[in-house]
């Protein structure tokens, strides 16, 4: 018993006391037994410290089921069962272990993207012109200028070449339908009469050989349709060279809409009913006239 040391002792009474408790027998008389009856290095040997003895390694889930997988497949290789059922006993178990393997296993590292190159913005396509219309007289020839002239003296109007491009113009202006009903020497001599201005604070009946008369009022068709029409003054008022009077078209109408058009360059007011054509000057509509006569013959909605 002397030979115990001291760390030894307490270790052991503790232990036969632990024993003592459970089966009901005396915790002294068994240490005595034990120490005298027991090798003193044996006792020790199983006493030592936890800490004393090697410690294992330890190893990670993962790493443990990689082994595993890697031992039990050469296992399977080398095809050493003593029967089948041991066989798919072992792969089951190997199945199940690469399954819990592929759970551990981390996700491979997603590859870095490459920056996408940045689309070069189209360039925007201009776009197209209209087509041009084709001229109905693609050049004044000098046939055409003298039978023009000669259409214009009978006006008293002298020929320049402002005046030809106004007929050019002027013909191109005109819708199929009216450029068709008549030959070019006709629509000559409608141009002639838009240029034609008489005042009637002259002398009408010097100007016209006869006397005075109102304006006849016409709808917006009948004046429309007059196939030679002169402007005179004052604006809206106009030669009716067929039946020989003069015209004017419908009155204003206070609740009428008014559409604006583009024409010769300007844009026009021009009257949903009436047919009324106003520019607009220093902020007030001025009247200039009917739309499809005279000098707005060209003018459509």
């Amino acid at each position: 018993m002397a030979s115990i040391n001291k760390d030894i002792k307490n270790k052991l009474y503790a232990l036969v006391e632990c024993l003592a408790d459970n089966y009901g027998f005396d915790v002294d008389e068994a240490f005595d037994h034990i120490a005298d009856g027991t090798d003193v290095n044996h006792i020790a040997g199983f006493l030592q410290k936890e800490e004393e003895k090697p410690v294992k390694e330890k190893v990670s889930p993962l790493e443990q089921a990689r082994k595993n997988v890697a031992l039990w497949t050469k296992k399977l290789e080398a095809d050493k069962f003593k029967d089948d059922d041991a066989k798919e006993k072992h792969i089951a178990k190997l199945d199940k272990e690469k399954a819990k393997l592929e759970k551990l296993e981390p996700p491979p590292p997603k590859k870095e993207e490459k920056p996408k190159k940045e689309e070069k913005p189209k360039k925007e396509e201009k776009p197209k012109k209209e087509e041009e219309k084709e001229k109905r007289i693609k050049r004044m020839s000098p046939a055409l200028s003298s039978q023009l002239k000669t259409i214009l003296e009978n006006d008293d109007l002298e020929i320049n070449d402002k005046l030809k491009k106004e007929f050019v113009k002027y013909v191109d202006d005109l819708s199929d339908d009216a450029f068709k009903v008549s030959g070019l020497a006709d629509h000559m001599r409608a141009f002639s009469k838009t240029k034609v201005v008489v005042n009637l604070n002259k002398d009408l009946d010097e100007i016209l050989g006869s006397s005075v008369e109102e304006p006849a009022s016409l709808s917006l068709k009948d004046l429309q349709s007059i196939t030679v029409v002169a402007s005179v003054e004052p604006t809206g008022t106009f030669w009716d060279a067929d039946k020989g009077r003069f015209v004017t078209g419908p009155d204003s109408e206070e609740d009428e809409d008014i559409e604006e058009i583009t024409f010769d360059g300007k844009t026009y007011g021009v009257g949903e009913k009436s047919g009324r054509v106003y520019l607009e000057v220093n902020d007030k509509d001025v009247f200039q006239g009917f739309i499809g006569v005279g000098k707005f013959h060209g003018m459509t909605r």
